[in-house]
């Protein structure tokens, strides 16, 4: 079986190196025997990587430890569910994975883009294969996933037991679809460049394939945090961790390039600077993974740091960045402005300034997470920046930006009126005072906490208030009924609601970040059995020590019955023993609710039955996790939107006159469920 998966990559590879050079001299050309010979070479990349991982999988599964993959990375007791997982654990099998997941965008774009997409496919697909021959390269000569063992080892060294969790099974998939899908759209943007595509063509297309990895990517990055949470029992979800921030890097990039979008495709404007976001968003995933695989950040808890492909991803990153400058500035032209922003007080100006913020965000991010690299080369000493760094920089960023979202609803594009403006945000800010004096009384007393959840509750009662807006005007237009105006206002218009739906998932998140702040407890202590602990409405009465075996590992637990308000639970924090680990891992025992979390912690047993147990109340952690579905949710809603009307309201929007604008915004309000600002 190793012999067939060395096979596959070896054709995978000479696939990719036909697909790019074939795939270019048909750009040239124009041959349909060509053309039809990329298609099918794109896609037979795509077959032969698949082959491939399903050789390792099953090599994996059935526990064949003379490869090296499947040695280092699983064991006889390790649950099927773990092995499957366990693909990615390293560097020879992420790698392939990496390279499988690119193949079938890259498959999908050549089989089923290139007849809708006819201009800019044909130079995409030779680009995406180009990134191909890199990877197959990696697979095939430098981290080879079928490499053998010497010897006859009738069991591996298993999978690291902090991963063998089911959210870090789903999580890593997650987070590749999403880094890779970036790739994509960056792609297609060198390709509409290149061709002088105009761009009411091309937007639709790379917006699409930009929202599908943003959502990957966006709740990969919550599933990380999840994770955190659930398996490493310090009671928190984020902290700024180099490896948190490298998936966080490119999702700032992607998402300032989403809200820069809009700008081209409506007004023309800032086009060198939606370029920029557009390529960095991919080579910012080029950088994370040189900071997850090359162990040149030593202060990360992520066990797979410290790995020997870094060096290749840093040629591969300026190699990438190289190609996108030469077709900036032999395209320059292509990017000039159609007109000039005349006045910052306006869609176009609040736009610009979200942009700047996520760009901001992202400097700050990079720059910290590379800062004992830049203190050492510099000061000759490694300077590790603390959390307290990310967060006085970020979080007043983070708040601007909840304005903005706010206020962006109401502002009209070229120019607004100030005092229209300020009426229609004057109950989106007396909802929003409300709730931030009603979070005063609740325990929320310094000024970012009130503030964040003034500011959050404000911009979430501008969308609401919109969208109430529309379904009137819809109603008004003679659709009967409360109910089938929302659905018809949504339905007729889910790009613009879908992305509002998106919003208010991110102030959702925002609103958990931070309740989870404000009025957390935390608290050590050790029982006997027998004895009671009693904390803000929770009663625990400890019940002792137990132990039990499980495939693989041993486990210590501490017995407690939790009572709230009546109810009573069986929470088990613990230790896990695993063969050949000294440390044990902490098995975390978690109330969730809506409003705040216990979360238990086994500390330690000092004897007697004793247990010396953490113990942690945190206020709306749940809210994080039910932001990531409803941003899923909205992510997908604007998906379904069609990808050309919005194009053609605005190349007809354009070409007409002001006055005859002004009579038709009530027609188009009932029409998209639109306010007339849009």
């Amino acid at each position: 079986m190793p012999e067939l998966g060395r096979y596959a990559l070896f054709l995978a590879g000479a696939s990719a190196f036909y697909t790019a050079g074939i795939g270019a001299w048909n750009y040239r050309a124009q041959s349909a025997r060509l053309k039809e010979s990329t298609r099918g070479a794109a896609v037979a990349i795509a077959l032969a990587l698949t082959f491939a991982v399903l050789v390792l999988e099953y090599l994996m599964v059935a526990g064949d430890y003379q490869v090296q993959a499947v040695y280092n990375h699983t064991d006889r007791a390790l649950p099927l569910l773990f092995k499957m997982g366990a693909l990615w654990g390293g560097d020879a099998g992420s790698v392939l994975f990496w390279g499988w997941i690119l193949s079938l965008y890259t498959a999908f774009a050549a089989w089923r883009s290139w007849p809708r997409e006819n201009r800019m496919t044909p130079l995409a697909v030779p680009i995406l294969a180009s990134l191909l021959v890199f990877f197959t390269g990696m697979s095939n000569l430098v981290v080879n996933p079928f490499r053998m063992v010497p010897g006859n080892p009738v069991n591996g060294a298993g999978l690291d037991p902090l991963l063998q969790n089911l959210v870090m099974t789903i999580h890593p998939p997650a987070m590749y679809i999403g880094l890779i899908g970036m790739a994509v759209p960056a792609a297609y943007l060198i390709a509409a460049l290149w061709t002088r595509m105009p761009s009411v063509e091309w937007v639709p297309v790379i917006r699409r394939w930009m929202l599908f990895s943003w959502m990957f990517l966006s709740a990969a990055i919550i599933l990380g945090g999840m994770w955190a949470y659930m398996e490493l029992g310090w009671g928190g979800y984020w902290e700024w961790d180099p490896v948190e921030n490298a998936s966080l890097m490119p999702w700032l990039a992607a998402t300032a390039f989403l809200h820069a979008l809009q700008i081209e495709e409506r007004r023309g404007m800032f086009r060198w600077w939606t370029a920029l976001l557009g390529i960095s968003s991919f080579l910012l995933t080029l950088v994370g993974t040189y900071i997850t695989r090359s162990g040149v950040l030593k202060n990360s808890v992520h066990s797979f740091t410290g790995t020997g492909v870094g060096p290749y991803f840093v040629g591969l990153f300026w190699t990438a960045a190289a190609g996108a400058l030469i077709v900036l500035v032999l395209r320059r032209d292509q990017l000039r402005d159609k007109m000039a922003l005349t006045t910052a007080f306006s869609k176009e100006g609040i736009y610009l300034l979200i942009n700047m913020l996520f760009a901001s965000l992202a400097a700050v991010v990079l720059v910290g997470t590379f800062y004992p690299v830049i203190s050492k080369a510099v000061l000759g000493t490694t300077v590790v920046l603390t959390v307290h760094f990310f967060n006085s920089l970020s979080v007043p960023i983070f708040l601007v930006l909840v304005l903005m979202l706010g206020a962006a609803p109401v502002i009209g594009w070229r120019a607004a009126r100030l005092r229209q403006v300020v009426r229609r945000l004057g109950v989106p800010w007396a909802v929003g005072l409300a709730a931030g004096v009603l979070a005063y009384t609740q325990g929320f007393h310094t000024v970012l906490q009130c503030g964040g959840v003034g500011v959050s509750v404000f911009a979430a009662a501008s969308m609401v208030q919109e969208l109430y807006r529309a379904a009137r005007a819809r109603r008004r237009s003679g659709t009967p009924g409360w109910m089938l105006a929302l659905y018809e206002t949504v339905n007729n218009n889910r790009r613009r609601y879908g992305g509002y739906t998106a919003h208010l998932a991110f102030l959702i998140i925002v609103l958990g970040v931070v309740g989870s702040h404000t009025n957390n407890l935390a608290m050590t202590t050790t029982l006997r059995p027998g004895q009671q602990i009693a904390m803000r409405g929770y009663r625990m009465m400890y019940r002792g020590l137990g132990t039990s075996s499980h495939g693989g590992y041993q486990l210590l637990d501490a017995r407690l019955d939790v009572e709230r308000g009546g109810r009573v639970v069986r929470e088990d924090p613990g230790l896990e023993f695993f063969r050949g680990s000294a440390q044990p891992v902490a098995t975390v025992a978690i109330d969730s609710g809506v409003m705040e979390d216990l979360y238990l912690v086994l500390e330690g047993t000092p004897g007697h039955q004793a247990a010396t147990i953490q113990i942690f109340v945190n206020p709306m952690v749940s809210w994080i996790w039910i932001g990531m579905y409803v941003l899923v949710a909205g992510t997908l809603l604007a998906m379904g939107a069609p990808p050309h009307g919005d194009a053609a309201l605005v190349r007809a929007w354009e070409f007409t006159g002001e006055d005859t604008q002004r009579r038709g915004r009530s027609i188009l309000a009932a029409a998209h469920g639109r306010s007339g600002h849009d």
